[in-house]
């Protein structure tokens, strides 16, 4: 029963472990630490470390301990426990793929990746057919920078099981990290398809088809992941800034608003509604928007053209000075803003 367990442990994605996996069910005596179905992150600890400390656990039933133990405090982000308990298991059962999985996701946070993919490359030697190795693999190969060798995993994983709607996520990624904005979109749309509540793949859509010049596209996707998750400031951010480059500049200044209310006093949205607020002609509030960024980072190139553009066309020369100093910091500035509607 409890290498069973462990078997549907390895059957599931890095993404899987964070979210809520699904663990069969082993004796009652291991409480929370198998039961998965409500159980919290601090819950899996607590009983996990009972199990473990008991002394009355068969050597089986301590490892599966120790495996959720660890992606417990994997889903906390304790790396450095997480991954002392995942090398604990792994010394007790070399065979434990799902350790490896999980210790392989470990390094891969911790930009370890020749070590992460060292740990997919022996949970494939278990199992050559488990998707979601390959599928992680795929992230760590992209981590250093190997689109090429990602794309190719993810692709390979999805031979396997076409049904890994992260997998088509992430061959999105690498694709568009390719500059093939076309073959991402079909990709997160195959992942939507397969899962119709994939928050972030509706996000990483909207943001492509905003790169592209598809606004009313974008807006219906943030309009999505929105209605899904509406305290997750990255879907307010997108439509606020999809929303001013498209013109809509009072539904983009209320977005802006939300995202300020959920990720305060961070630089990347004040800067997004100071230049919304400079496109609505919102002189003094994006020139509020912009000085509370240089408090944070003096030498901002964007907000120091954007508060100097303000200021010009308030008429005031100082802000001469300020578009100076953004030009010696960033030389083609202008023209970016020039490219997002701003002269």
């Amino acid at each position: 029963m409890v290498r069973g367990a462990l078997r549907r442990l390895a059957g599931l994605t890095f993404a899987a472990f964070i979210a809520a996996p699904a663990v069969a069910q082993a004796p009652t005596d291991l409480g929370w630490c198998a039961n998965d179905a409500a159980a919290t992150p601090a819950l899996q600890i607590k009983d996990c470390t009972r199990v473990i400390q008991s002394g009355k656990a068969s050597a089986a039933n301590v490892i599966l301990a120790l495996t959720v133990r660890g992606r417990a405090y994997l889903a906390v982000g304790d790396q450095a426990d997480a991954l002392k308990d995942l090398d604990t298991a792994l010394a007790a059962d070399a065979n434990n793929s799902s350790a490896l999985l999980l210790r392989g996701g470990v390094h891969a946070a911790r930009r370890e990746f020749d070590l992460a993919i060292a740990d997919y490359d022996a949970a494939l030697k278990i199992d050559p057919k488990l998707a979601t190795a390959i599928s992680d693999r795929g992230l760590a190969y992209a981590g250093k920078g190997d689109f090429g060798r990602a794309i190719a995993d993810y692709t390979q994983a999805l031979q396997i099981d076409p049904k890994l709607a992260v997998a088509f996520y992430n061959r999105a990624n690498a694709r568009a990290a390719t500059g093939d904005p076309r073959g991402a979109l079909g990709d997160l749309s195959e992942a939507l398809r397969l899962d119709p509540n994939y928050v972030n793949a509706y996000i990483r859509r909207a943001n492509l088809e905003t790169s592209i010049g598809g606004y009313a596209g974008a807006i219906a996707d943030y309009n999505a992941a929105i209605k899904l998750a509406p305290g997750d400031a990255t879907a307010w951010i997108g439509r606020c800034w999809t929303r001013a480059l498209a013109g809509e500049l009072p539904a983009a200044l209320s977005d802006c608003n939300e995202m300020i209310k959920l990720r305060p006093n961070d630089v990347y949205t004040l800067l997004i509604r100071g230049f919304a607020r400079l496109k609505a002609g919102q002189l003094d509030g994006a020139i509020a928007d912009y000085n509370a960024v240089l408090k944070q980072d003096a030498k901002n190139a964007s907000a120091l053209y954007g508060r100097g553009t303000a200021e010009l066309k308030k008429r005031n020369p100082h802000g001469n000075a300020d578009v100076t100093a953004a030009k010696a910091i960033k030389p083609d500035i202008a023209e970016e803003f020039a490219r997002y509607g701003l002269k």
